[in-house]
């Protein structure tokens, strides 16, 4: 298997519409990321903290 990154001229521009598109390639996976923290890690510790407040409010 030929490695694709050889064929790449090092002087050669590439087009600005394969920079956007990997620019927008970048910012998907960035916005789920972000998604991804807010649900796993986040919220949850919202949810536990109000909890635990209301626990200590009902003593």
């Amino acid at each position: 298997m030929d490695n694709p990154f050889k064929k790449i001229i090092h002087n050669e521009k590439l087009p600005e519409t394969l920079k956007g598109k990997v620019m927008e390639d970048v910012d998907f996976i960035k916005l789920s990321l972000d998604v991804a923290d807010l649900f796993v890690i986040k919220y949850p510790d919202t949810l536990d903290n109000i909890m635990n407040i209301r626990k200590k409010k009902n003593k």
